[in-house]
Order: C-alpha cells, then sequence, then structure tokens
C-alpha cells in the first residue's frame, strides 16, 4: 500500500483491522469489507494531505476539516451495512480512528484525529 513519512500504512490496517474487529462480536465476514475499504480510503486521504502539505495547498485546519468530513463518511458507510446499529458504528468508527489517528498525525506532523 503505502508508506508516508515513514509511517507504514499496511501495518495500520493491519492494526485497525483487528481494533474494530475487538469490537464487533458478529458478523464480522460481513463487516471486513467495509473496515478495509474505510482503511483503505484513509490511507488515500493522508497521502493526498501529505501532497498538499508539501505543495503549501493545505494548512493544519485545511487537513483538519478535510478529516472531518472523511470521518463523516466512514460512519455513514458503517451505518449503511444492515446489521450495524448506530452504536456498534460508532464503536467500530472510535476503534479504527484510534489506531488512524496515531499513524496520521505520526505521518503529516499535525495533530489532527
Amino acid at each position: 500500500m503505502s508508506t508516508v513519512n515513514g509511517v507504514d500504512f499496511d501495518e495500520v490496517i493491519d492494526q485497525a483491522l483487528l481494533a474494530a474487529r475487538a469490537v464487533v462480536t458478529e458478523n464480522w465476514d460481513q463487516l471486513e469489507d467495509i473496515v478495509a475499504h474505510i482503511g483503505e480510503g484513509l490511507v488515500s486521504d493522508v497521502a493526498f494531505i501529505a501532497k498538499k502539505k508539501k505543495s503549501g495547498e493545505f494548512n493544519e485546519e485545511d487537513a483538519r476539516v478535510f478529516l472531518e468530513d472523511q470521518k463523516l463518511l466512514a460512519r455513514m458507510r458503517l451505518r449503511s451495512v444492515a446489521i450495524v446499529t448506530l452504536q456498534l458504528a460508532e464503536r467500530i468508527w472510535r476503534a479504527i480512528a484510534d489506531v488512524f489517528s496515531r499513524a496520521i498525525n505520526s505521518a503529516l506532523g499535525w495533530s489532527l484525529l
């Protein structure tokens, strides 16, 4: 996948899948692909932000706003799965976000998530 400023996002996705799996007690097979897709999207997003940061097009606030929108999209994707309740979607998202926040903040040098 991708390494951004020394952060291995293949490993981050693996850790995010494990974290999400820890909060899902049933139907993981129906959720694993969507969680992986969300992780892949976040990797693409961090690469995009890193590129915009390097060119000077994004500052920290621009990156924060961009990621806030991406968080909303991730929640909507999770909630679109019929077996996922709103509470479970939030728990899954928090598990993913906890893993990715450290990685994204480290890769970009900003405290975004």
